[in-house]
């Protein structure tokens, strides 16, 4: 008895230090979860405290460059030097690590915003001129940027990033200067804004091909065309179903007249292509920089680009504060001497061959050097270019810390020599040397001639083989595209798959087989036009004449053999490209025959498609963009009201109402559910629900307001 006495006592005294144990345990548990809690609320309370730091005095900066008339991406540069971690004696930012991760949020609005500027239907509109100083300054300004990297006996890497840095001139800062000092208007200013839409299309295919570099190590010319070639494939793809998808989802949006759904659509469109397409081995930038492309075309490009504009200012400033931020000024006698040097073979390299290349493009002279004296300067592109370096390993924070250094000197000298450009321009036509002038005149006298002079029979006809070459082009893309992004995507998530996909046979062919399908509808067009194609060649080389009676069957056998060369080719070139999915030749001949039959069967169905697509983009490029809105002089404004339904107003007149007399506003519109107007006339009745536009100054509005409020009119 008394030993079950002792073993209960003993068993009780176990379950009590169990017990006690248990809640020790979640007393460590408690406290420690509290821990976390607490590091967790301390790390968002930093976070909060660097970006409110970082904004006030970007916000500072802002207010002194505006009085002293220069950029402010100027001022957030020298704002981010001074409360950066390398300025001594001590950091202002605590969380560094996190205000880049933002700054990251920085490069995708602000590259989406220069997509916006840039826009296809521009592109349409760039000239012969913009084209050739384009390519020469970019052409030229690598090559000096690259053999000066070379000159300061740095890696074969700093100095290839350091020539695609020096290339590229800052749409922002020009566009900004240009707008304070009130040149946007003029003529030269067209053919800036020419040359950049040039210099970003070049730039976007710099980072492609150094992205690749980067990662690869790769620099011969085999590799180097074969990132290229895929670079445009991505950048075809994504514009053409861009354009046939995008205005759907926006104008989608766009109907339920809420700026915010519309706003979230369009970032969410933006967020995700930038994220794959470093998916795919490319930058965010890249993607965030097409989805703009591609908006810049739909009706509702200005009111998105309103809504965008406060996020992109907010980003933007983070983004070029956390650049200053990065500079070191550990740079020797010598790094300031490279930095002098960088400075001034930029500014007068890119004047010299700016000029050079519109005077090539058969510009005037008087243009040509005040476009090259506007265009020398860096900006976002090369910090871009400059982070992708440092991201990829390939360069380290010295070249990112000149880059930018360059960039607030450049950006400096800026305004003073657009300002300068034209008396230079004068100076030069009254005192330059008479034979350059001379020739220069006599050279564009000659562009414009041969530009505007007739086009006879044969040139007609060369002409349409260029531009069904051009069809043909963009239809091979087309069909690439799809089976390429698929072994893309295949090689991308591969490793995120479920097992069954990864490790079994049929996982690849799976993927060639959807982009196959993709591609289907634009390879039967390409064998119709390619058809067409053949038909033309054959009648240009075989001309009928008198007494050559057998042209007919000539033409016949020329059309067979061009037309067959080309079909067998082509599927060589699409059994090489699914290769990497379809490891096994029996497996490539077999599928490719399916695919071939299926399609040869559904043709017309597949030429409806084609057609459809082709339509629809060829809609939206014919939909004329909103017009922005329009700046009101002085403190006048437009204001929104509507009619409740208890509202004596209802069933008066404009007239009887006397709102003109009453405040001197004006209604310019009424908005109801059967149907709008547009300056309403006196005898307009006012109905219950109608929402009244008024227009007049702050004062007179303010008295309109005064008698709504007593007559049941609410503001909107």
């Amino acid at each position: 008895m008394e030993g079950g006495t002792i073993g209960q006592l003993d068993h009780a005294n176990r379950v009590k230090e169990g017990a006690e144990g248990v809640k020790r345990g979640l007393r460590f548990k408690s406290l420690r979860s509290g821990e976390i809690c607490e590091k967790r609320e301390m790390h968002g309370m930093i976070l909060v405290q660097d970006l409110a730091l970082i904004m006030a005095s970007a916000a500072v900066a802002a207010v002194i460059c505006q009085r002293l008339k220069q950029p402010v991406v100027l001022g957030y540069i020298l704002v981010g030097v001074l409360i950066g971690p390398n300025t001594p004696p001590f950091s202002l930012v605590s969380n560094e690590d996190e205000i880049k991760s933002l700054a990251e949020l920085g490069v995708v609005l602000l590259m989406f915003s220069v997509g916006l500027h840039f826009s296809f239907r521009k592109l349409k509109e760039v000239g012969v001129t913009a084209v050739v100083a384009a390519v020469v300054e970019v052409g030229a300004m690598f090559f000096l940027g690259e053999r000066l990297g070379r000159y300061f006996g740095w890696s074969g890497m700093d100095s290839i990033f350091l020539g695609a840095i020096m290339s590229i001139s800052s749409t922002t800062i020009i566009a900004k200067v240009l707008e304070s000092l009130g040149f946007l208007r003029q003529g030269f200013a067209k053919l800036i804004f020419g040359i950049l839409i040039v210099e970003d299309i070049l730039a976007i295919a710099m980072m492609g091909l150094l992205t690749r570099l980067g990662t690869t190590g790769e620099v011969d010319l085999a590799s180097s065309g074969q990132g290229l070639l895929k670079l445009i494939l991505f950048c075809v793809a994504v514009a053409v179903v861009g354009f046939l998808v995008i205005p759907r989802i926006i104008s989608l949006a766009g109907k339920s007249r809420s700026d915010e759904v519309l706003l979230i659509t369009v970032l969410g469109m933006v967020f995700g292509l930038a994220l794959w397409s470093a998916k795919l081995g490319y930058s965010i930038a890249l993607g965030s920089f097409l989805v703009g492309a591609v908006v810049a075309e739909v009706k509702e490009v200005h009111r998105i680009e309103r809504l965008v504009a406060p996020l992109r200012d907010l980003f933007s400033a983070i983004f070029f504060t956390s650049s200053g931020m990065l500079i070191r000024f550990d740079l020797s006698l010598e790094g300031v001497g490279q930095l002098a040097l960088i400075s001034f073979v930029l500014i007068f390299g890119k004047i010299g061959w700016v000029t050079f290349g519109a005077l090539l493009g058969g510009c005037d002279m008087r243009a040509a050097l005040r476009t090259g004296m506007s265009l020398a300067q860096i900006g976002e592109f090369s910090f871009i270019i400059a982070g992708l370096g440092m991201a990829l390993g390939s360069t380290g924070s010295r070249l990112y810390s000149l880059a930018v250094l360059v960039s607030a000197v450049t950006t400096l000298t800026t305004p003073y020599l657009i300002s300068w450009s034209g008396p230079m321009a004068d100076w030069l036509e009254r005192r330059g040397p008479r034979w350059f002038v001379d020739f220069w005149g006599w050279y564009h006298s000659g562009w414009k001639g041969f530009q505007s002079a007739p086009h006879n029979r044969r040139a007609t006809a060369r002409s349409m083989v260029r531009k069904l070459l051009g069809q043909l082009g963009l239809q091979l893309a087309l069909m690439t595209a799809p089976i390429v992004g698929a072994a893309g995507l295949w090689q991308a998530y591969r490793n995120q798959l479920p097992e069954i996909f990864r490790v079994a046979w049929w996982g690849g062919p799976l993927f060639w087989l959807g982009g196959a399908l993709l591609a289907l509808p634009v390879v039967v067009a390409f064998i119709r036009k390619y058809h067409a194609f053949g038909i033309l060649v054959s009648e240009m080389a075989f001309r009928r004449g008198e007494g050559n009676e057998r042209v007919g069957p000539t033409r016949a056998l020329a059309t067979f053999l061009v037309c067959g060369m080309g079909y067998i080719l082509l599927g060589f070139y699409l059994i090489l490209i699914s290769s990497p999915l379809l490891p096994s030749t029996h497996l490539v001949l077999g599928l490719v025959g399916a695919v071939a039959f299926l399609g040869l069967g559904i043709r017309r169905r597949l030429v409806k498609i084609y057609s459809q697509g082709q339509e629809s983009i060829q809609k939206t490029w014919q939909v004329v963009p909103d017009q922005p809105p329009i700046q009101l002089p002085g403190n006048s404004q437009v204001r929104s009201y509507r009619v409740e339904k208890d509202s004596p107003l209802v069933g008066q007149t404009l007239h009887e109402i006397e709102l003109r007399k009453r405040s001197g506003v004006v209604v310019v519109a009424i908005e109801r559910a059967d149907g709008n107007v547009v300056s309403p006339g006196p005898n307009e009745k006012v109905g219950m629900g109608d929402e009244l536009f008024i227009f007049g100054g702050a004062d007179q509005l303010n008295t309109a307001e005064e008698f709504f409020k007593t007559q049941q009119v609410t503001s909107v």
